[in-house]
């Protein structure tokens, strides 16, 4: 019952009472209360503890009520820091949060360290929660979303799998960003810095290839190369070659030298290109069979008889065993007695 209606409906029932006692019996009764006399009408008398039973029930419900007041306030708080708990939940950024009530803290705090996956629709959502559901819908999506204008940028790690998807999402959008995370590796995860020299090598030219000689590698290298053909060489030359090769030399086997000299000879003419693997094998040991490879396939079995005289007579045993079956069957091509991605065995 409503505070005021109690004392309304009281007040009421005290006057009725009253009323009637003073109808039956309109006396006084005199009390004398520490010498001092009392002289009230006796309906009075009888109204007195009505009064006071009420005072005593409107002290109850108002500690009562103010004991629900704090109760419901603390519930309507950890009802809110419940929300902020699964907001950063859903966002893979669990954060530890306080809980006022024991029934709540319970198993609300398994969400300070809980990822949360929604899969599928939800309704009767809080706008805080929606919007985050969207926003991870979004990126799912492939959409790349701005994290700084959604206050988001510096609140989420580096290594946030949403991060990682947005940048991702990104690099697949927007051809300019691939070298943004090439000028800037330091400040981005190793995932996304791979993702965007992948996305380089595969839609730059040589031209701007050139400035991040220190960040590529050998297979983005080779990805790159094999992208020129002869309608379009993306800048390709024997200068910018010897940069890359002479910057990635450190990290090139035999078999990465080897994938290069197969893509050289769809670019230059055998004679440049045979003058250029002399050139290799002669300054990098691990070019020798590259070179070697050029010999047979372009039939030049007689400098490649040269060739073979020059070293140990351990070195190069399949090529030498291929040079002894060419000199009886010349038909044959290097390709029909070796596997290329083997070759490095030799």
């Amino acid at each position: 019952m409503r505070l005021g209606l109690y004392i309304i409906a009281s007040i009421i029932l005290m006057v009725i009472v009253g009323s009637i006692v003073y109808s039956i019996n309109p006396e006084s009764y005199n009390y004398d209360y520490f010498g001092f006399p009392i002289d009230l009408p006796i309906a009075v008398w009888i109204v007195i503890p009505m009064f006071l039973l009420m005072l005593a029930s409107i002290v109850h419900m108002m500690f009562y009520s103010a004991k629900n007041f704090f109760k419901f306030k603390k519930w309507e708080k950890d009802t809110n820091t419940l929300d902020d708990a699964l907001y950063w939940s859903l966002l893979n950024e669990p954060k530890t949060h306080k809980f006022n009530l024991p029934q709540v803290k319970k198993t609300a705090s398994l969400l300070s360290v809980a990822h949360v996956k929604v899969d599928g629709a939800v309704d009767d959502l809080s706008e805080k929660l929606r919007g985050v559901l969207s926003l991870i819908s979004e990126i799912d999506r492939g959409e790349y979303v701005d994290l700084k204008s959604k206050k988001l940028a510096k609140a989420l790690s580096k290594s946030n799998p949403l991060v990682l998807k947005n940048l991702m999402n990104r690099i697949e959008k927007d051809e300019n960003f691939s070298e943004e995370v090439l000028q800037s590796k330091d400040i981005y995860d190793e995932l996304i810095y791979k993702a965007a020299l992948a996305k380089f090598a595969n839609t730059a030219n040589f031209v701007k290839a050139r400035k991040y000689l220190k960040v590529f590698d050998k297979e983005n290298f080779l990805i790159l190369l094999g992208r020129v053909t002869r309608e379009d060489n993306l800048g390709f030359n024997r200068a910018v070659l010897d940069e890359f090769i002479v910057a990635l030399e450190p990290t090139l086997q035999c078999s990465d030298y080897l994938k290069t000299a197969i893509i050289t000879m769809k670019q230059l003419s055998p004679d440049e290109n045979l003058m250029l693997w002399r050139e290799y094998e002669g300054k990098y040991t691990k070019a020798e069979i590259a070179y070697l490879y050029l010999l047979f396939d372009y039939e030049l079995i007689d400098q490649a008889g040269e060739y073979l005289d020059e070293h140990d007579i351990e070195d190069f045993k399949r090529f030498r065993a291929l040079f002894d079956l060419k000199k009886e069957h010349k038909k044959y091509k290097i390709t029909d007695l070796m596997n290329v991605r083997h070759i490095c065995d030799a």
